[in-house]
């Protein structure tokens, strides 16, 4: 039986090449973009699955309350890590990591090759909780003793030249002794929160007196990122309230603070950490990295929306075609043929195109992988190494397609009396043609709501990248300070880089726009005021500043001279805060400050002696953080301000030979500081890299509705061409009547055109509603425009005009003398 459907499938498909091509082409183009977008959608919903024990792995998340102030971070005290795993039922383990700045780091053999690394420090148990496999090394000892550190392969081979490094040692610039080697790390996996390439061990610092005071009665910092491994069956949020009755137990909570705990599985962290301050800077979640729930939705609806409509047109392509096979049908069922068979027959044809089509796309996925990995930073693959669940899933899908797909052509045209169809019966039932119509319909909403969509995510990438930002951010050059005496002689080396002609102008600050690293916050109030302080971000800067940056200053005055440590110039949202109408001196009291905008804030001094500066100048507000967030208040400090130094240069360049001017700034660089790597970036490089996943999403979605347009109109296709087989010897007869071509085309034309029009009806307020919730994210974006709706409709209609003018055409100039010769 198996043999015969398939030596009849074989038959049918090949004698009937265009619609045996349509059909795979259809299918073949909603497999491979549901394959690739299964295959991006899989590596996001297994970050950090590589570890055996992720289930019962959890992060630590602090949520707190200061005076008002509510901060949600990824991070906790010493003690609390170490006192949860022997006091609290349930605890199994628990591990603390801490990001501690930059150094430079070298390996003393080659003294010459150094370069900045982020410092990362560990207890022990880091190896134990996780599975961070090591190609050399015990896991057991690895972070015990003191002085000893782990670094990954792709660290070893930067600083060795090779992975056998067990026992070597290197040194990190702020260190007094040199670090031994004792495991060396596979490299992280792409879909791992985790990106340190070093982890120096604990025990290093930990017998300091320093660090033994520091952490003595830390309870309830936010200094560590903790991670606790939870015993089977545990309940996470059992353990959280332990966890907050522990610290309530052992340390006098501040007033006018609230806290409570939550543990955040560790699978949960790429997807769902918007919200979360990372304040230890542990891990890769961050606003690029990050991973996008809301995206994570979108792109899996659409995934399988494709895959729906391809099964669509195979359904439409099938039954347009129905006609050329009743006869057969009926002479199956004279001699003897069940339904039940025929069924069969018609949904092995249907997988057997359908098998095609997906050893098709997976040559197509395979020879498109090496871009769309590059284009998307990922390790994808689809392939013999490939993770067994893709497989399982990809063919799961793909039978359920070819089963879906040719359910109603099997069950449309099996049911039928053999008397009929051999007595010349043509399927015209009409609820089967108003089903078809409706999954045309239903195809084209979809189509013109991705082009909407697409047309939408395109102006605001361009509008994120293009709108003006109070500041001229082109051809500025931003170099890093990364060494005291780099701070130290900063005047000397502003005056040797003005020097270079090409240098317009140069500025030392201790933050600039688009900052990677934390923003400092400051509490600020007007001097003797009763009110409660508010809060705003601050950052150092010289009398450069305003002319590098090019910000505009509206009233008041600028820096100018070393007097103005005590001087703040401040936005117009900050102005406002404030009550300050004009710069006149006024007196404003900052009384603390916080590292990570954690809402806990600390003194800037040992005698709780606040900072009282004076107002100089107000500043047009300009962008200083990513236009996801709306502008914050901002206060500018003169370069020697008590709150932060200074940490980088920015020098304006002329756009010709920008090489040469980059290696002369170097060589200044060098002359001052030998052992300060020459680390710099374009500052509209760094601000375009917020944007990177926002362009990479609207890229996607600009293929995937060009796919689903394409798909659609293969649809489309067939549905005309089922049409004008119904409609033959009616054709033939306006012709013989006087009809024209023109009015031919036109009368088959006008109800398929009526069908994109009815799509076009249901999408636009479907599209409206989802870009609206959609642009809600962003705290600056373009509004809707009634233009985005009349592009996608009107080319959605000559789409559609232009699938269905072949066959109308086509059906329009046919002699009619052969349609009604049977007559």
């Amino acid at each position: 039986m198996f043999k015969n459907y398939f030596k009849t499938a074989v038959r049918t498909l090949t004698r009937n090449k265009l619609y045996t091509t349509l059909n795979i082409a259809g299918l073949t183009f909603g497999l491979s973009c549901f394959l690739l977008i299964g295959l991006y959608l899989f590596d996001e919903f297994t970050f950090d699955h590589q570890h055996s024990k992720a289930d019962r792995i959890y992060r630590i998340v602090g949520h707190k309350n200061v005076n008002g102030e509510s901060t949600t971070i990824a991070g906790a005290g010493y003690q609390l890590a170490e006192e949860s795993k022997t006091k609290i039922p349930g605890v199994e383990n628990t591990t603390r990591i801490v990001r501690t700045g930059r150094s430079n780091i070298l390996n003393p053999e080659n003294p010459s090759n150094f370069f900045q690394e982020t410092v990362t420090i560990a207890d022990e148990n880091l190896l134990q909780i996780f599975d961070f496999p090591l190609i050399a090394g015990n896991k057991q000892t690895a972070l015990t003793e003191p002085n000893s550190i782990i670094i990954t392969q792709e660290l070893a081979m930067r600083l060795f030249d090779k992975t056998e490094v067990l026992g070597k040692t290197l040194q990190f610039d702020f260190m007094p002794s040199p670090l031994k080697i004792t495991g060396v790390l596979k490299d992280h996996p792409r879909n791992s929160t985790f990106d340190f390439s070093s982890v120096i061990s604990e025990p290093t610092f930990s017998n300091r007196p320093s660090f033994k005071q520091r952490v003595a009665s830390d309870w309830l910092s936010d200094s560590f990122s903790v991670y606790t491994l939870l015993k089977p069956n545990t309940s996470a949020g059992f353990v959280a309230a332990q966890m907050e009755k522990m610290v309530r137990a052992n340390f006098t909570v501040p007033a006018g603070t609230a806290f409570s705990f939550s543990l955040q599985p560790l699978k949960d962290i790429h997807l769902n950490s918007e919200n979360i301050i990372d304040g230890a800077r542990n891990g890769n979640v961050d606003a690029i990295a990050q991973g996008s729930l809301l995206y994570i939705k979108i792109f899996t609806f659409i995934a399988f929306f494709v895959l729906l409509i391809a099964g669509i047109n195979y359904m439409n392509l099938t039954t347009a075609r129905a006609s050329s096979r009743l006869k057969e049908i009926g002479v199956r069922k004279t001699i003897g043929a069940l339904q039940n068979n025929l069924m069969k027959q018609f949904l092995f044809e249907s997988l057997l195109v359908t098998s095609g089509s997906f050893l098709l796309s997976v040559i197509v996925v395979n020879l498109v992988l090496p871009a769309f990995n590059q284009f998307t930073n990922k390790e994808l693959s689809l392939g013999f190494s490939s993770d067994y669940r893709i497989w399982i899933y990809a063919i799961l899908f793909a039978i359920l397609t070819g089963l879906l797909s040719g359910s109603y052509p099997a069950l449309l045209l099996s049911r039928f009396k053999p008397v009929l169809l051999l007595n010349g019966f043509k399927v015209q039932n009409k609820s089967a043609l108003s089903l078809r119509k409706g999954l045309v319909v239903f195809q084209f909403t979809i189509s013109v709501v991705m082009i909407i969509a697409a047309i939408v995510l395109f102006l605001q990438v361009k509008y994120l990248n293009s709108t003006d930002l109070g500041f001229n951010k082109n051809l500025l050059v931003v170099i890093d300070v990364n060494t005291e005496k780099a701070r130290a002689n900063f005047e000397t080396v502003k005056t040797e880089m003005a020097k270079i002609s090409a240098v317009q102008d140069v500025s030392v600050t201790s933050r600039v726009p688009g900052e990677w690293k934390t923003f400092r916050t400051v509490k600020i109030q007007n001097s003797g005021s009763t009110n409660e302080s508010k809060v705003a971000y601050m950052f150092g800067a010289d009398k450069d500043f305003l002319k590098t940056y090019e910000i505009k200053l509206l009233k008041g005055r600028n820096f100018d001279a070393p007097a103005d440590s005590s001087a703040i110039i401040v936005n117009e949202t900050a102005a406002k805060l404030l009550g300050i109408i004009e710069p006149a001196g006024q007196i404003v009291e900052i009384p603390g400050m916080s590292e990570n905008g954690d809402g806990s804030f600390t003194s800037l001094n040992d005698n709780n002696i606040p900072f009282e500066p004076r107002v100089i100048g107000i500043v047009k507000d300009f962008h200083f953080q990513t236009l996801h967030a709306k502008i914050e208040p901002l206060i500018l400090g003169y370069n020697t301000n008590p709150v932060q130094r200074i940490d980088y240069y920015t020098a304006r360049i002329a756009a010709s030979n920008i090489k040469g001017t980059l290696d002369k700034l170097k060589d200044v660089m060098v002359k001052n500081d030998k052992n300060d790597p020459f680390e710099y970036h374009f500052l509209n490089d760094q601000l375009a890299g917020f944007y990177i996943e926002d362009g990479r999403r609207q890229i996607i979605l600009i293929w995937v509705s060009l796919a689903t347009i394409f798909i659609a109109c293969l649809g489309l296709f067939g549905l005309a061409t089922f049409s004008a087989e119904q409609r033959t010897k009616e054709i033939g007869i306006r012709k013989v009547m006087g009809a024209t071509v023109f009015n031919l085309t036109t009368l088959l034309s006008k109800d398929f055109l009526k069908l994109v029009l009815m799509a076009n009806g249901i999408a636009f307020p479907i599209a409206w509603w989802a870009i609206s919730k959609w642009l809600q994210q962003y705290a600056y974006h373009i509004d809707i425009q009634w233009w985005f709706f009349a592009a996608a409709g009107v080319s959605a209609c000559i789409i559609a005009l232009l699938t269905i003018s072949y066959q109308s055409i086509r059906a329009a100039i046919a002699n009619p003398v052969k349609s009604l010769r049977t007559e």
